[in-house]
C-alpha cells in the first residue's frame, strides 16, 4: 500500500513539474530609490538631503499558450501594494491579425504612457501627463483591439478600445484653479452649495494611430496620433440659480486629441541619440459659479479648451553613459493637491519646467544611475506669485530577471 502511495505521489509531482515547466513565466522585480533636496520654501525637505522610502514592482508574464500570453505586475508606492497591471493579450491566431488585449493596464494614448517610469530616459512625469493622468499615468480596465494597416513598406497599427472610466476619477475638479477656491461639492462664499460631481458607470473610448518609417541603417521615426472620448464627471447642478427648484443633472464630456513623434539615431552599439516630444489638445465641459439667479448664486456649463507638451532630447554614449534634456509646458499647476477647483480643468494658470540629467547604464542594464535637476515656473491669471522650485533628484534603479531597468 505505501509503494502504491509512493509511486502515485511521484506520478503526480513529475506531472506538476512538467506542466509548471511547459508554461513557466518570467519573473522580475524592479527597485526604484530616490534621494533628493530643494529649493522650496515651507516645506520639510528644503535644503535638506531627503530620502524616499525605496518602490518596487513585481512583474509575472509569459505565454499562456502560443497564442496568448499575460502580464501580472504589482506595485509597491508610497508604502502600500497595488495591481499596476493585470491583463491578458491574444497576440496571434485572430482573423486579419487583429490582436485583443483585455484587463488592466497603460492605455496607448501617445508614447510614454505606456512606458513604466523605470524605463524613461528621465526622472519626473512629464508635467502635462500630471494634469489629465495623474502620477499613476493613463490607467484603465477594458479591452483594446489592435490591427496592422495594409499600407505597404509602411508599418501601421491602429488601436481602438472602450474602458471603465476610472482613469478620469482625479479630474472631478472643475474652476480657474486658484488655490484657495473651495471644492465644488461645499458652499462657498455666497452661501451657495455646489453641485455634487460623479462619473458614474461612464465607459470612456481610446484610439491610436501609429507609423513606423525607416529613414536609412542608422536611423528611424516613429509618428503617433492619439484620441480619446467621453463622460469626465456627471453633475446635478442648478442653471437657473433658484434654490426651490430641481437640480438638473448633466454628464460633462471631454476629449482629448495627442500628437507624438520619436525619432532615434543609432549608428553603433555605443552611441544613440533620441528626440521625442508629444502634445495634447484638452477640449471639456466644466462647471463653474455664474452669475446672479432667482435666489441665489447660479451654477454655468462652459467649454474650455487646455493644452500641454513636452520634447526632449537624449545622448547615449560610451554605451554605459548618457547625458539629457527636456521641456515641459501645461495649463494647471501640477503641484497643487488634487481638487475640484484645479489640475486638468484649469485653463487660466500654466506651468513651464527644464529638466537635466547624467545617467549610467553599467553590466547590462541591470543598474541605472541618475543624477537630474528640474526647474518649474508658474504663471498665474489672477497675479498671484508663486516661487519658482528647484529640485536635484540622484536616482537609483536595480533589477533582477528579465525586465531590465534599460532606458526607453
Amino acid at each position: 500500500m505505501h509503494k502504491l502511495y509512493l509511486i502515485f505521489t511521484l506520478f503526480f509531482l513529475t506531472n506538476i513539474c512538467y506542466s509548471q515547466t511547459t508554461v513557466n513565466p518570467d519573473i522580475s522585480a524592479v527597485g526604484t530609490f530616490n534621494m533628493f533636496t530643494n529649493n522650496i520654501k515651507g516645506t520639510e525637505e528644503y535644503g535638506k538631503l531627503n530620502f524616499d522610502i525605496p518602490e518596487m514592482e513585481v512583474y509575472i508574464e509569459g505565454y499562456l499558450n502560443p497564442y496568448a500570453r499575460a502580464v501580472f505586475n504589482i506595485g509597491y508606492h508610497e508604502e502600500e501594494f497595488h495591481a499596476e497591471e493585470i491583463f491578458a493579450h491574444i497576440v496571434r491566431g485572430l482573423p486579419l491579425d487583429i490582436q485583443i488585449k483585455a484587463g488592466k493596464y497603460l492605455l496607448g494614448f501617445g508614447k510614454i504612457n505606456i512606458i513604466h517610469p523605470h524605463e524613461w530616459s528621465f526622472i519626473y512625469r512629464p508635467l502635462f501627463h500630471n494634469i489629465y493622468f495623474g502620477e499613476e499615468g493613463f490607467n484603465d480596465i477594458g479591452l483594446n483591439l489592435s490591427f496592422i494597416l495594409p499600407t505597404g513598406d509602411l508599418y501601421t497599427t491602429l488601436d481602438l478600445g472602450v474602458f471603465k472610466g476610472d482613469a478620469l476619477a482625479h479630474t472631478h475638479d472643475h474652476g480657474h484653479g486658484g488655490e484657495d477656491e473651495q471644492d465644488h461639492a461645499d458652499e462657498d462664499e455666497h452661501g451657495h452649495e455646489h453641485a455634487e460631481i460623479s462619473r458614474g458607470n461612464s465607459p470612456i473610448f481610446v484610439g491610436r494611430l501609429d507609423s513606423f518609417f525607416p529613414l536609412g541603417d542608422f536611423s528611424n521615426l516613429e509618428l503617433g496620433l492619439s484620441g480619446s472620448y467621453g463622460v469626465h464627471s456627471k453633475a446635478d447642478f442648478n442653471l437657473t440659480g433658484d434654490t426651490t427648484a430641481a437640480h438638473q443633472e448633466s454628464p460633462l464630456n471631454y476629449g482629448y486629441l495627442g500628437f507624438d513623434f520619436k525619432y532615434k539615431y543609432r549608428p553603433n552599439s555605443y552611441t544613440a541619440l533620441t528626440i521625442q516630444g508629444e502634445g495634447m489638445w484638452n477640449n471639456r465641459e466644466v462647471l463653474r459659479t455664474g452669475g446672479s439667479g432667482v435666489n441665489t448664486i447660479k451654477d454655468i456649463q462652459e467649454v474650455i479648451n487646455t493644452f500641454g507638451a513636452f520634447l526632449y532630447l537624449d545622448y547615449r554614449f560610451n554605451r554605459i553613459f548618457s547625458i539629457g534634456a527636456k521641456y515641459d509646458f501645461t495649463y494647471g499647476i501640477p503641484v497643487d493637491e488634487s481638487g475640484f477647483n484645479t489640475l486638468a480643468n484649469d485653463d487660466q494658470n500654466k506651468t513651464n519646467g527644464i529638466e537635466g540629467w547624467l545617467g549610467y547604464y553599467p553590466v547590462e542594464e541591470t543598474v541605472v544611475l541618475r543624477l537630474g535637476v528640474r526647474h518649474l515656473m508658474f504663471d498665474f491669471a489672477d497675479g498671484s506669485k508663486r516661487d519658482s522650485e528647484t529640485t536635484i533628484n540622484l536616482q537609483l534603479i536595480f533589477s533582477l530577471g528579465p525586465h531590465k531597468a534599460h532606458p526607453f
